[in-house]
């Protein structure tokens, strides 16, 4: 059972992203759609529950004589570029949409992949990768018109596709030099700096800082901030980073989609959004994809597999 750890570790961060527009559209609603304000509560209760656990001594964090420009670059993508477009397109696209779409991260991350790391997916791997593309596509047959899917949703959409793909390519290769808890730490700091200079900055132009903390008495607002700030910023970025440096990259790609399916479920059956059927019989395209993928996965070749640094 040990030798599925990663697969079962990224599997279980990828439930836990699927519920994550849910939560963002929550706590949006309470900050009257304020990206920035949101995302600094958020990466900034993330860093503190980080801290916690590195001053408990639970984990440790070594950053002196190594290359930290390559975390840096990691944070960069995300979350200071991808989690402000990801956030944003919540409000100009529903959550089974967003869902739906970012199914195509598989092909998006194997392109980066190759480009960045010269890792290359087996014929089977691939296979099942296009397996779930067909899926996305599938459902694109529906009638988006009473979806609630703008313009302006859509690129922000693709937009965060290609930012978290370069993101987790570059997390991959970064994870033969750190652990995941020290890269992790620091793009979260990263995050919690920047959105709350850029917060503060903008409140203290119209507001006192006294006001600053205002939302934090609303209960749905907590429960976003711990689910986002915690749940997604900790627990499902550390699963993620740890299987990112331990399965084969198609593998690690395609799983990734299963935050596809809950997303559009989250969406359906929590908000009430339009869904198709079209729609199911794609998403039912991409769930024997991503069943498929993790079935080709041999930790027996999980050393040969593991990224090394080139």
């Amino acid at each position: 059972m040990k030798r599925y750890f990663p697969l079962i570790a990224n599997l279980a961060s990828q439930v836990i992203f699927g519920f994550a527009v849910l939560f963002i559209k929550m706590g949006m609603a309470v900050v009257d759609q304020d990206t920035i304000k949101f995302l600094s509560f958020r990466f900034g209760l993330g860093f503190l529950a980080l801290t916690v656990v590195l001053l408990l001594g639970i984990q440790k964090a070594h950053y002196r004589g190594r290359p930290v420009g390559l975390i840096l670059l990691c944070g960069l993508f995300n979350p200071m570029i991808s989690q402000i477009i990801e956030t944003t397109s919540t409000t100009y696209a529903p959550s089974s949409q967003i869902a739906m779409y970012n199914s195509l991260l598989p092909v998006i991350m194997l392109i980066f992949s190759a480009l960045i790391n010269h890792e290359y997916p087996t014929r089977r791997q691939l296979m099942f990768v296009l397996v779930t593309v067909a899926g996305v596509f599938v459902t694109t047959l529906a009638d988006k018109s009473e979806s609630g899917l703008t313009s302006l949703g859509l690129i922000l959409i693709i937009g965060t596709m290609i930012a978290v793909s370069i993101n987790r390519v570059l997390v991959r290769r970064a994870s033969a030099e750190f652990s995941s808890f020290e890269i992790i730490y620091l793009t979260t700091a990263m995050g919690a700096v920047f959105f709350n200079i850029l917060s503060i900055g903008k409140h203290l132009s119209t507001s006192p800082l006294s006001t600053y903390l205002a939302g934090l008495d609303d209960p749905g607002f907590l429960i976003s901030l711990l689910y986002m700030g915690i749940g997604s910023c900790v627990v499902a970025f550390l699963l993620m980073t740890y299987a990112s440096a331990n399965l084969p990259f198609a593998v690690y790609s395609s799983t990734c989609t299963l935050s596809t399916v809950v997303g559009i479920l989250a969406g359906v059956f929590l908000l009430h959004e339009t869904f198709h059927m079209v729609e199911a019989v794609g998403v039912v395209i991409i769930l024997i994809g991503i069943i498929g993928v993790s079935l080709s996965y041999d930790k027996g070749d999980a050393e040969a597999n593991r990224y090394h640094a080139k």
